[in-house]
């Protein structure tokens, strides 16, 4: 059950991270997204950091509400 939690949790934080970064690339073109390397390594990496927040959160609401 534990594992369930953070997968869902995982998946949950990825999709809050593409939707943040959706609204901050909004304002790019398509033709500078391509182009632009760095844009890949900044925001690629902060949408894996929201699902890893995600499902360590998931995880702390699951030991401190339903394992107590």
């Amino acid at each position: 059950m534990t594992a369930f939690v953070g997968i869902i949790g995982f998946v949950f934080g990825f999709a809050f991270g593409v939707s943040i970064i959706g609204i901050f690339l909004r304002a790019r073109s398509k033709s500078e997204l391509i182009e632009n390397k760095s844009l890949r390594w900044t925001y690629g990496l902060a949408v894996w950091i929201f699902a890893g927040f995600g499902a360590w959160a998931a995880l702390w609401i699951y030991e401190a509400y339903f394992l107590s």
